[in-house]
């Protein structure tokens, strides 16, 4: 016996369907009070205003995408193919070996100057 005289697997179905009605409100509530107008923007310009973005400047993530796109084609290439297929796994994947690529390159700066005193 539980709490007052319930079965432990009672107080679990309980607890399990007030949950359920109470996540099953919600979302009605959500979906009755939810605006059904459609809201029309200008276009998004990265948060910035356009005199930002047309600047002579080029941004630094300008700059490195302009360098995969010309010079690194094939790593681009790969990026797009197998890292943004919209599957978690492979995008997992290629930041472990990405942070492993780093991890290995900072120990071996850090054992050179170790060394080198």
């Amino acid at each position: 016996m539980g709490c007052n005289g319930v079965k432990p697997y009672e107080l679990v179905f309980l607890v399990t369907l007030s949950t359920l009605l109470a996540l099953a409100f919600l979302a009605l509530l959500y979906y009755s009070l939810k605006s059904k107008r459609l809201r029309l923007t200008t276009v998004y310009l990265s948060g910035e205003p356009e005199n930002v973005v047309s600047s002579i400047t080029p941004s630094v993530a300008s700059l490195y995408w302009g360098f995969m796109k010309k010079f690194a084609k094939s790593l681009y290439n790969v990026l797009v193919e197998k890292v943004h297929t919209g599957n978690i796994y492979d995008w997992f994947k290629f930041i472990s070996c990405w942070l492993s690529v780093l991890l290995i390159v900072a120990v071996a700066v850090f054992l050179t100057a170790l060394m080198g005193g």
